[in-house]
């Protein structure tokens, strides 16, 4: 190969990760800005270039937030369990994914999938507490949260539980 050719190719390299970062913190800017439209095609161009890594979680998060400002949570839902299937681990994923539900009315409908997926996913008992608090069954939800916590000690995200398990309770007194 010629040596004009291989120096072209070595220029026209891009680094799709680092590109994905870009656009998300130009997005996070658009966003601050109440700049919604672009705010969600930079996300939207991050997800593209870094579409299944821990990193992605973030950018999907961000494009949620900013179809919930929008007034399309059905778009947000969609893009927030992808956020959760990429980073179970984060504890905010799931109280935005309920209010999704709650800005849909679909909260009862979840709540019984959740309660039936807690058989077999231990991260489903997260979901059914949230939706429970969310539905102003606060202690019934605490309770669940407070099982998942005594029956997952060992997860990551099982800190963070009990840490708002800590703060609601303090809450009340």
């Amino acid at each position: 190969m010629p040596l004009a050719v291989q120096a072209k190719m070595d220029v026209m390299k891009i680094d799709a990760q680092k590109n994905a970062i870009d656009h998300n913190n130009r997005g996070v800017i658009y966003m601050q800005d109440r700049y919604y439209a672009p705010a969600i095609k930079e996300f939207q161009m991050a997800v593209l270039l870094d579409p299944d890594t821990q990193a992605s979680s973030v950018y999907y998060a961000n494009l949620a937030n900013c179809y919930m400002k929008i007034g399309y949570p059905a778009l947000a839902q969609d893009t927030l369990q992808r956020a959760i299937k990429l980073n179970p681990m984060n504890l905010s994923y799931y109280q935005d994914l309920v209010l999704t539900f709650k800005r849909q009315n679909i909260l009862e409908q979840r709540l019984k999938y959740y309660q039936k997926d807690s058989k077999k996913n231990p991260l489903s008992q997260i979901m059914v507490g949230f939706i429970l608090i969310e539905q102003d069954k606060e202690d019934a939800g605490l309770a669940k949260l407070q099982e998942f916590v005594y029956t997952e000690p060992d997860l990551i995200i099982s800190t963070g539980v009990k840490k708002y398990i800590d703060s609601r309770s303090s809450e009340k007194f």
